[in-house]
C-alpha cells in the first residue's frame, strides 16, 4: 500500500521504506473447509483485513485415511529416528547401509545430508 512503515521505539521515530511480501494462512472456523460457504464465511475474517491481500487462495486437504495415516507414521518415525538420543544407532545403521547394494529407485538421505541440500 504505502510502501513505508513508521516505527516509534525508545523515543526514536523513524519512517522506513518497506518492500516485502506477506503470506498468511487461516484455518476454517469449524475445522474443515465447507465448500457450500463463501471464503469469508469459512475463515471469518473482516473485509478490511482481507483487502490487504492481493491474492486469496484456498488449499483444501482431501480426507484420505490411508494416506493421512502413512504421512503421520512417516513424520513421527522421522522425529524418533533422528532425535539426538538416537545418534549412535543412526551412525551404526548408516555404516551397515554403506556395505549393502542400494536399489536404483530408492533414495536414502540422512537428515544431515538433507539439511545441507536444503
Amino acid at each position: 500500500e504505502q510502501q513505508s512503515i513508521s516505527v516509534s521505539k525508545a523515543g526514536i521515530i523513524a519512517t522506513l521504506r518497506a518492500r516485502c511480501a506477506v503470506i498468511a494462512a487461516a484455518n476454517p472456523i469449524r475445522g474443515r473447509y465447507d465448500a457450500s460457504l463463501t471464503f469469508i464465511e469459512n475463515v471469518d475474517l473482516t473485509d478490511p483485513i482481507l483487502s490487504r491481500f492481493d491474492v486469496l487462495a484456498v488449499v483444501r486437504d482431501k480426507v484420505d485415511i490411508i494416506n493421512d495415516e502413512k504421512l503421520a507414521h512417516f513424520v513421527v518415525g522421522s522425529h524418533i529416528k533422528y532425535h539426538p538420543s538416537n545418534e549412535t544407532e543412526l551412525k551404526e545403521e548408516e555404516e551397515e547401509n554403506k556395505d549393502k547394494k542400494e536399489d536404483i529407485n530408492s533414495i536414502n538421505l540422512s537428515q544431515e545430508m538433507l539439511k545441507k541440500y536444503i
